[in-house]
Formats: C-alpha cells, sequence, structure tokens
C-alpha cells in the first residue's frame, strides 16, 4: 500500500511489526540482515495478486535491508541497557515501567519487545509506570500544539463538496478564463460578499488556477471584473476536488452567483512548469545512475527550484551529480516535445508509466512523457496532474545546488533551472572570489608574522587563483609560524633558567605569553618538560581579551601533582570554569586575560 516505516501512523505500526521478526530472526543467530533475502519468495508466492511488489521490488528489499541494520544497533543497545537494569531487580519484582519506557522514547524499543525480552525470566515490566510516561508526554505534546484551526472549517468544505461539486479545472490549456463565484468563505464562515481590505477565499465554477498537490505549488494571480479587484495569494485543493481561490479585495466588492475574470501569472507559471518538468527528468536520470531502487519521497515545485527526496541508502556523490546533471540537460538540449495523454490505469501502466509507490490514482489518468526516444519509449514517462512545460528546451539550463540527509535513507536535492542557473554561479563564483581575496589576506596577515618572528621573508609564491593551493598555502605558514615560536620560546636555555622557582622541593616554569596561539601551548609544555626534566609547567597564553592555561606535570611527579586539579585553579583566577584533560597534561580557558598573572601565581599557591 506504500507505506514506509517511520515513527508514527502506519508507517510505526509497520515498522514495529518488522522489528518484531527481525529480533526473532536474531534470536535464532542471525548475524546479519536477513528479511530482505526471504523477498524473492514472497514475490513468487504473492506477486501476481499483487503486482505492486514486483514494481517496488528494488524499494523493498532495499529498505527491508536499511531497516534492519539500523535495527541491529537498536537492538544491541537496548537489549545492554535491559541486561544492565535486570541485573538490579531483586526476585519477584517488576521491571522498572521509566525504564521500559526510556527504551521505547530514546532508543526506539517498543514495549512489546521489552516484555518479549523478559519473559523468558518471568519478569514483567511496571507498564502502570509505563503508561504514566506515556500520558506525561501526550500531555505535553498537546501542550505544545497550537493547532492550525483548519480543523474548524472542514465541516463547510464537505458541504460545498456536496452542494456544489468538483471546481472544473482549465489550466492545462489556458491561463486566463472566466468564472462564476459560486461560494465565498470569510473568517472561516461562508460569506455573500468580500469587500474592499478584506481577505477570503472564493469557490468559482471552473478555473485556469493550477491548486497544489503532487508537490507543485497552488498558482497566484488576478480576479477582477468591472466592480472589483482581487489578488489571489495562492491556491488549495479541498476534499480532491474544490479549488479555493486565497484573495485579497483590493478595491471595490464581491459577491455570490458574480463572473471575474480569473488570470494566472504567467511567468511564475512558466517558471513552475520549468521545474516541475526537469523534475521527472531528473527523476529517471537518478534511477539510472543510482539505481532502480531510488523512488520519489516527496517533492515540491515552485517558481524558484525544485526539491526532491528520494529512497537511498547514503549521500549522493559529486561524481554522480554530475553524471545526472549531464544527462538532464542533454535531454533539455535535445529540444523534445512533452506530451500529456489521458488513458486508463491499468493501460498507462502497460506503456510503463512510473506510478509512484503509494500515491493512490484515479481509474482514468494523466502520462506525461518527454525527452529522447529509446525503443518505444521515452526517456522518462510517469504519471503525473501537474503543469509541464511544452518542450524539454523551455527548462533551459539545469543545476543541482545541494544534497543532503532528510532522515535514514532519504536524501533531498534541490535544483534550478533557466535563468537561475545563471544567477546561482554568479552568486557562487562572487562567493568563491571572495573566499580568495579572504584568503590571499590571510596570508599577508600570517607572511607578516612569519618575517616578524624569523626576520626573512617567505620564499614560497603566493599568488595563486586556486582556492585548495591557497588553503595549502596558509596551512604551511601555519605551520612554519607555529614552529618558530615555539622554537623561540623553548630554545633560550638561559631564559628557561631564569623562569624556573623552586615550591616545596618542585621546580616550576609558569610564563605568560601574550598573543600566543593558543594550541600552540601543548606542543610548548611538551618541549619545556623535556627541558626540565622535572617539575611543572604553566603557560598561559591571551588574545582578544581572552586567555588559555596549559598546566604539563613530568611523568615522575604525576603520582602526587595532577594537571587537572592545577588547570582548574588557573582557569578559576582567569574567570572560566572546569577544565580537562589528563594527570601528566591539562587545558582550560578564561574570558578574563588581565588575569593572566594571578592564574600563575594561583597555581604557585596551591604548589605552596
Amino acid at each position: 500500500d506504500g507505506v514506509m516505516p517511520s515513527n508514527e501512523g502506519r508507517g510505526y505500526v509497520l515498522r514495529r511489526i518488522m522489528r518484531r521478526g527481525m529480533r526473532h530472526a536474531h534470536l535464532l543467530g542471525a548475524q546479519d540482515p536477513l528479511m530482505y533475502k526471504l523477498f524473492p519468495t514472497l514475490l513468487s508466492s504473492m506477486g501476481g495478486a499483487y503486482p505492486e511488489l514486483s514494481r517496488a521490488q528494488s524499494l523493498i528489499t532495499q529498505t527491508l535491508k536499511s531497516e534492519e541494520e539500523r535495527f541491529k544497533i537498536t537492538l544491541e543497545r537496548g537489549l545492554k541497557m535491559l541486561e544492565d537494569e535486570t541485573a538490579k531487580i531483586s526476585s519477584g519484582a517488576k521491571f522498572p515501567g521509566d525504564v521500559a519506557f526510556k527504551l521505547y522514547d530514546t532508543f526506539g524499543f517498543p514495549l512489546d519487545l521489552t516484555q518479549d525480552a523478559l519473559r523468558a525470566q518471568n519478569i514483567e515490566v511496571d507498564t502502570g509506570v509505563f503508561d504514566t510516561c506515556m500520558d506525561e508526554q501526550r500531555a505535553a505534546a498537546r501542550a505544545a500544539w497550537s493547532g492550525s484551526g483548519d480543523a474548524t472549517t472542514e465541516k463547510i468544505w464537505f458541504e460545498i463538496a456536496d452542494e456544489l461539486g468538483a471546481t472544473e479545472f482549465l489550466g492545462y490549456e489556458s491561463e486566463s478564463a472566466e468564472g462564476l463565484v459560486l461560494a465565498i468563505i470569510k473568517d472561516g464562515e461562508r460569506a455573500d460578499a468580500l469587500k474592499a481590505g478584506e481577505e477570503g477565499i472564493i469557490i468559482t465554477n471552473q478555473t485556469p488556477f493550477y491548486a497544489e498537490s503532487g508537490g507543485q505549488v497552488g498558482d497566484t494571480g488576478l480576479a477582477k471584473n468591472e466592480n472589483v479587484q482581487l489578488t489571489i495569494t495562492n491556491t488549495l485543493k479541498k476534499t480532491g476536488k474544490i479549488f479555493a481561490h486565497i484573495v485579497k479585495c483590493e478595491k471595490g466588492s464581491i459577491k455570490i452567483s458574480e463572473a471575474l475574470q480569473l488570470q494566472v501569472d504567467h511567468d511564475r507559471r512558466k517558471a513552475i512548469r520549468a521545474n516541475h518538468s526537469a523534475t521527472h527528468l531528473m527523476h529517471e536520470a537518478l534511477r539510472r545512475v543510482l539505481g532502480d531502487h531510488v523512488s520519489q519521497k516527496g517533492s515540491l515545485q515552485d517558481e524558484n527550484r525544485t526539491r526532491f527526496d528520494i529512497s537511498h541508502p547514503k549521500g549522493v556523490s559529486a561524481e554522480e551529480i554530475a553524471a545526472v546533471e549531464d544527462m538532464v540537460n542533454a535531454e533539455i538540449k535535445a529540444g523534445t516535445e512533452i506530451t500529456t495523454r489521458l488513458m486508463g490505469l491499468d493501460e498507462a501502466r502497460e506503456t510503463g508509466a512510473m506510478a509512484l509507490f503509494g500515491e493512490k490514482y484515479d481509474d482514468e489518468v494523466r502520462v506525461v512523457a518527454m525527452g529522447s526516444q529509446d525503443g518505444n519509449k521515452q526517456f522518462s514517462v510517469e504519471l503525473c496532474g501537474g503543469t509541464h512545460a511544452k518542450n524539454t528546451s523551455e527548462i533551459g539550463r539545469f543545476k543541482i545546488i545541494s544534497e543532503s540527509a532528510l532522515s535514514s535513507g532519504i536524501r533531498r536535492l534541490e535544483a534550478v533551472t533557466g535563468v537561475r542557473v545563471d544567477a546561482y554561479e554568479t552568486a557562487h563564483d562572487k562567493k568563491n572570489q571572495d573566499n580568495i581575496d579572504r584568503l590571499k589576506h590571510e596570508i599577508e596577515d600570517l607572511e607578516a608574522q612569519y618575517k616578524k618572528l624569523s626576520g626573512n621573508d617567505w620564499t614560497i609564491d603566493s599568488q595563486h587563483d586556486d582556492e585548495d593551493m591557497l588553503v595549502a598555502h596558509i596551512k604551511a605558514l601555519k605551520k612554519s609560524n607555529s614552529d618558530l615560536r615555539l622554537k623561540q620560546a623553548t630554545a633560550d636555555a638561559g631564559a628557561l633558567g631564569n623562569n624556573i622557582v623552586v615550591i616545596n622541593g618542585t621546580k616550576i616554569i609558569g610564563r605568560v605569553l601574550e598573543g600566543f596561539p593558543a594550541k600552540d601551548l601543548k606542543p610548548m609544555a611538551d618541549e619545556l618538560k623535556k627541558k626540565l626534566g622535572s617539575g611543572v609547567i604553566a603557560l598561559v597564553a591571551t588574545n582578544d581579551g581572552k586567555a588559555s592555561i596549559v598546566v604539563g606535570v613530568t611523568d615522575d611527579l604525576t603520582g602526587k601533582i595532577s594537571a587537572v586539579d592545577l588547570v582548574k585553579i588557573g582557569s578559576a583566577a582567569l574567570g572560566g570554569q572546569g577544565g580537562g584533560g589528563r594527570p601528566d597534561m591539562a587545558q582550560a580557558g578564561g574570558p578574563n586575560a588581565d588575569a593572566a598573572n594571578d592564574a600563575v601565581s594561583a597555581i604557585e599557591k596551591a604548589l605552596a
């Protein structure tokens, strides 16, 4: 039925059933995912009665496999927690309900699985406490939900649908038409009129405005006659057959039974059509590049972009994205006609038209075909009720601008078409140039630091325009500067001797380093520990009003002196809290650079 495993509704019921089976496979000794390997048997025995199994074979097997891989991790964590908590239970006691709820709420371990796992040990779960925790969670969710108010008006839409019947959609052939106002809704209730300055909803007998559905956004535009002008800000579909025009009355007033001239925003509709057609081409290209397990899991086409969610277990690589872009742009460049035909659902499937798994279709469907011919089939053939370009060339250029994870096993891609590709590339080029300019400026600062530290000029040519080379150059400069600072800070043996203080028989070097990078403190402390032989190193670096502190203790002293304890004392003097590390090396920070010397003194006092 197109139900996918999820954490709510039918999807949650499915996931629980699957996980029960997976747990029993685990109990039988299956170490690797097993259930997806059983699918061919199911297909051979039930595929005749349920042809959806054959059409969605790759999606089903991939989903089963990924679900079992995820559940294996959940199962191991849950069983470990069960084992730990069970060990604390005295004979005859129940398993704590709040722990069972935590297993469910945090680890996705349903109550029935917990009960199953404990049944063999004759341990019951305190379901009363579990139910209380569940009720508290539901109450919190209800309190946090403000609601949209839509539910209060749903009754109106069913009444209108029964009274007026379906709105006739003219938008496949036309972007303008006359419509007779059959109903007006204002403030959630039916009204007789809408006046200037008021907002509401109008329903007409027919309309060229596409109502938001199938991922395509609703049309906007104007509605007017000699007495009134309305701005249509959106078009929604109610009860599956009523087209609701969301309007603001700009001047005049409109009443029921008046005629309006309805005009769709042509430029916006054109851009939406191009993005929707590009989505079909992208869908087929993704299947050819990534595999036929790819299935649409959600989409949005507006005038700015197309957003497309697919089932795919891992990230789409840059090489794969480039291959998809090349394939789509080749189809756009070919300039083939985009055709739409009405036919029966079974006939459409026989032609090879792709139906979205889980979508419900009428007996008569629209089949949209586009792209180059391969035998008897065009590049893309899908069932779709949206509006489309007339020719692939109208799409213009195509570019994927982002790819990301939406949830486990679901990836999201965003793409742009036409002039928006040029705008994106211009902005992208400017961003790259800004990055290069910033990197060159950083190199100039680093080279100045290098010259100050070494007395010499940096010897490698920095006049590169390649961003990667500039980054590598900066990395090399930073390392050189760091090495020079470390060398200068530790090389002078006389200066080292002058900084040594002996407290209770323990040598300590305490230094404040202004403008010294915090990341270089640990390497410097290591070097000073080697030179000192036995003792404590306390280094404080100050930068931009803040301070970082590192304390090092030589190995022979860590049994009685802890660097962690000392660094916390120094951090407190700097206005910071905490600090951490090992007994021989610890680090912390604080917001008060002016107290750097106080931090060193506090550590010396602690040693005393």
